[in-house]
């Protein structure tokens, strides 16, 4: 009997359907166990998978039902039973197990030469699906992901089957499989390859570098990304008629390398250009003069573009980079100062380089913890390179300097209010000054946006707003936009508004632009909706530098729908830019004067309240998104959230991720704030939500700078709880840094409040802490002993998941101390509990752990059963670089068996996951592998 998959979920034996039970529940639990198929299924992942997060209080009855059923129609033998669950035997058929054989004899015969065999082994492969992997359960997240997984291998066949079609010269016959695949794929970008060689070969040459340029645009509008090293190359080649192109045989679409070169990362960083921008030509022409400057040798070119607020500096820089961004072809990057941000500090140098390290592909395992060292790594990665950096409102020229790269090649763009004499004097910075606009650059940034006849009717009138608005660029525009949303309004009337407004503000102190600049934007604000006006008054209360539609909505105590029309309506007004989609932005001025609203026109506990609500929005989505990154973490008491909130929820580990990344400068900023204003259980427990990210992300510096404030924050309430809770994630964050007698004491400091408060998972924790403490120290016997502590502790309160960690790095030390046969007892029992609780990192780590004290017993077949498992197991839980620490593993067990040909292929795919990482583990592994052309070692060989 085989069970298919691969559409419909159905049974055939001799090729007849096999009768499966109607009802979805039943075909859903089979399906379960299918996509586990060898592995058991515990009763709450078949709960789960069939009614979700509502269960009725019979399920793990009617679940027993299903199972007879099944039995009834497939076979007692095929279900049987396991550890709370149950499972289906590894030997059962299945088709998707009989398409990734086919598909992986065709890459064998792909790569062996044969591609005729390999055509028809894909083809083979792709003819057994009958439709959408297990489409009839779209709803169940277990199955869709495996869903989604398989789809994954079937493109790769296609990919494959193109790939084999087109060396065996059937590219006319492929071009129309080629394009629909295109059009249902429009960003896998092998699939684009395969066409543009097809139409090529067909005598389509135009057509191919149509694709292209489509394929460009497509991936700038929609992703910001450039096309994929395979589409460049063969562009160009397509472009100079490479004869390779039409040489009988398989493509190699790989581009040639250099050797033993890192892939090299192009950064693309710069925010959007200034719609409309005008004027600044003399600026203009001095940044060109600069730009075409001899730059073989001596320092890189620094331009230092100062004026006062408003007068725009980052408008000029923005635009001029994007004008000249062709002639810097290794990347722009942009950062962000914040050196006159009223609501908060700078960015530090440790801040801006980590970005920039960020940004040009350096992994967080590879950079270091000493600013000094990210500086010299960073000027090192810039070093022959041709890069455009743009520095925004700094504060001084120290905060510039760690960031200036240290050869030519390279152009520095620096705006800030402040000379910065010290870079024009030390570093040779060109200064280039922006005064007001000239009564003839604000005419023409008025006409821009007004249009000709409408200046031309009123010129008067506009002689009296730019008058008004003394040449001041960001006042200009803002009146331009109102008057271009309200065409029935005579110029003239907006004028006398202008006027009138003048002596209404008395905050700028002055005669200079700033007093009617505030004339502006009271008069902006005045026109606002009161629902407007008020969210704009309560951005002045956030940080920054910039804030979510869903922060903003928390702050305002609105629900979403509610939110977005108040945030539109600012950014129509130029009160407020949306610089990525669901992010807004207040320029400097702007915010500090939604500030002073704020402060004159609600009380403070109406301020108060909005930023509790702020903070609770941050504290509770953060929470969730670290346990859902680390569901098995240790967790705390969370502070209630505010009715009026609405935390943000995570699909998946990814948009976890992606939501601290996007977040991440803004909660140090909110930490800042929760703790100044004496916040102090918001404080610490929001620093605590943030240990695993920054611990797996690589931030240790932030880690520990977040985790002092917490401190703080927590001796000053007096709060136990919390005080033990940040002297862990201090001791964390010492290890990392390799402070390990600062480590020690932060975590024997964490142990007595721990105890003192009777909290026996806190003090668990923090041992089972203490034993990576103790191998990053090489004291192996100390951490077993830490580890047996942590697991009587976890026994003593019934904590399994606990227990399973505990009882795991037992084995580990164990095994580390030679003591391999206990390993592997306490390892069996961790991982019984591991998939009690469903913690499938815990299972793949402890599979490892058993695989490593099998291979070094010698027992190298139960070792890659070991490393297997914990493969299957790691690649469901999308870790990249564990995934390639174990194949690593996985490969040592088959070479001791005398597998070279597996190992090899384990290696190669290790290397391939750790060069796309960027890890340098890279080079050890590949030093494994035997040369392709070696011969095999005869008779002869020691």
């Amino acid at each position: 009997m085989e069970f298919q998959v691969l559409g419909p979920l159905q049974a055939v034996h001799d090729g007849q359907p096999v009768y499966l039970p109607t009802g979805h529940k039943p075909r859903l639990a089979l399906a379960v166990l299918l996509a586990r198929l060898g592995r058991p299924v515990t009763m709450d992942t078949l709960v789960e998978a069939l009614w979700a997060d509502q269960p009725p209080a019979s399920a793990r009855r009617n679940v027993q039902q299903y199972i007879s059923q099944l039995r009834g129609a497939l076979g007692a033998e095929r279900i049987q039973n396991a550890s709370d669950g149950y499972a289906m035997p590894a030997g059962e058929l299945l088709d998707m197990a009989r398409f990734g054989q086919r598909s992986a004899a065709a890459a064998r015969a792909l790569d062996g030469g044969d591609v005729a065999a390999a055509a028809r082994d894909w083809q083979a492969a792709l003819d057994l699906w009958r439709g959408p992997a297990y489409a009839e359960f779209t709803a169940c997240q277990l199955l869709a992901a495996e869903a989604s997984r398989l789809d994954q291998l079937r493109l790769a066949a296609y990919e494959g089957w193109a790939e084999a079609e087109l060396a065996l010269g059937r590219h006319r016959q492929l071009a129309g499989t080629l394009e629909t695949l295109v059009a249902e794929q429009p960003f896998r970008e092998l699939f684009r390859c395969c066409l543009m060689l097809a139409r090529y070969r067909s005598g389509r040459r135009a057509e191919a570098l149509e694709l292209f340029r489509e394929t460009h645009a497509l991936l700038r509008d929609e992703l910001g990304l450039e096309p994929g090293p395979q589409l460049r190359a063969l562009h160009e080649a397509i472009l100079r008629d490479d004869e390779r192109l039409t040489r009988p045989g398989r493509y190699d679409f790989e581009p040639d390398p250099p050797a033993a070169a890192d892939p090299v990362i192009v950064p693309r960083q710069l925010p959007a250009d200034a719609a409309g921008f005008t004027g600044r030509d003399e600026a203009l022409r001095e940044l060109d003069v600069m730009r075409d400057r001899d730059a073989g040798t001596g320092p890189a070119r620094v331009a230092v573009i100062t004026g006062s607020a408003g007068v725009g500096k980052t408008s000029l820089a923005v635009h001029w980079a994007h004008r000249a961004a062709d002639r810097f072809p290794d990347g722009q990057l942009h950062v962000n100062l914040r050196g006159f941000d009223a609501s908060g500090p700078p960015t530090s140098a440790s801040q801006a380089v980590r970005g920039f390290l960020d940004a040009l592909g350096v992994p967080s395992a590879r950079v270091p913890a000493d600013l000094a060292e990210q500086a010299a790594l960073y000027r090192s990665l810039l070093a022959g390179r041709r890069l455009l950096l743009v520095l925004d409102n700094a504060r001084d020229a120290d905060q510039v300097r760690p960031l200036l790269p240290g050869t030519a090649g390279c152009m520095v763009l620096v705006t800030s209010r402040n000379q910065l004499s010290g870079l024009v004097a030390a570093e040779g910075a060109r200064p280039v000054s922006l005064a007001m606009f000239t009564a003839a650059e604000a005419r023409q940034l008025m006409t821009h946006r007004l249009g000709g006849t409408a200046v031309a009717r009123e010129a008067r009138a506009v002689k009296d707003v730019i008058a008004r608005c003394g040449g001041l660029p960001l006042a200009l525009a803002i009146v331009a936009a109102r008057a271009a949303s309200s065409p029935a309004l005579p110029l003239a009337a907006l004028a006398a508004e202008l006027a009138e407004g003048r002596d209404n503000l008395d905050a700028f102190s002055g005669d200079d632009a700033a007093t009617d600049l505030r004339a502006v934007f009271s008069w902006s604000y005045r026109q606002l909706s009161d629902g407007g006006a008020r969210m704009f008054r309560l951005l002045g209360l956030h940080p920054g530098p910039d804030i979510s539609l869903a922060a903003a909505a928390g702050t305002a105590g609105l629900t979403l729908r509610q939110a977005r029309p108040l945030l539109a309506e600012l950014t129509r007004a130029h009160l407020a830019v949306e610089h990525s989609p669901g992010r807004f932005l207040l320029h400097d001025l702007m915010r500090a004067y939604a500030a002073e609203l704020v402060a004159d026109h609600d009380p403070e506990p109406v301020r108060f309240l909005a930023l509790r609500r702020a903070y609770d929005h941050y504290l509770h989505t953060a929470n969730s998104a670290t346990l859902m990154v680390y569901p098995h973490r240790h967790r705390i008491a969370i502070l209630p959230c505010d009715e009026h909130v609405t935390p943000e929820e995570h699909a998946d580990r990814d948009s976890a991720y992606a939501w601290f990344a996007a977040e991440h400068t803004v909660l140090l900023a909110v930490i800042r704030q929760a703790y100044e204003l004496g916040c102090d259980g918001h404080t610490w427990q929001l620093a605590w939500t943030l240990i695993t990210y920054f611990d797996r992300q690589g931030h240790w510096l932030d880690q520990a700078a977040t985790q002092r404030i917490a401190l703080d924050a927590a001796l000053r309430s007096g709060d136990v709880t919390g005080q033990a809770h940040v002297y862990h994630g201090l001791g964390v964050s010492s290890t990392w840094l390799e402070r390990y007698d600062e480590a020690q004491q932060h975590y024997d400091r964490a142990m007595a409040l721990f105890a003192q408060s009777d909290d026996a998972a806190g003090q668990a924790n923090t041992l089972l802490a203490l034993t990576w403490l103790g191998e990053r120290t090489t004291r192996y016997a100390d951490a077993y002993a830490y580890a047996e502590r942590a697991y009587r502790l976890h026994r003593a309160t019934g904590n399994r998941s606990g227990q399973a960690k505990a009882l795991n790095t037992m084995g580990w030390f164990q095994t580390l101390l030679g003591d391999h046969a206990a390993a592997i007892t306490a390892c069996a029992e961790a991982l019984a509990l591991h998939q009690e609780v469903g913690d499938l990192a815990g299972q793949w780590e402890t599979w490892d752990s058993l695989g490593h004290a099998h291979h070094h017993l010698g027992d190298h077949e139960q070792a890659v059963i070991g490393f297997r498992n914990a493969l299957d197991l790691v690649r469901q839980t999308r870790d990249r670089y564990w995934e390639a620490f174990i194949a690593d593993h996985l490969a040592d067990a088959h070479l001791a068996l005398g597998d070279r040909e597996t190992a090899d292929g384990l290696w190669r795919d290790a290397v391939r996951i750790m060069q796309e990482l960027a890890h340098p583990d890279a080079e050890r592994i590949r030093a494994k592998l035997q040369p392709l052309d070696a011969p095999p070692p005869g008779p002869g060989a020691a």
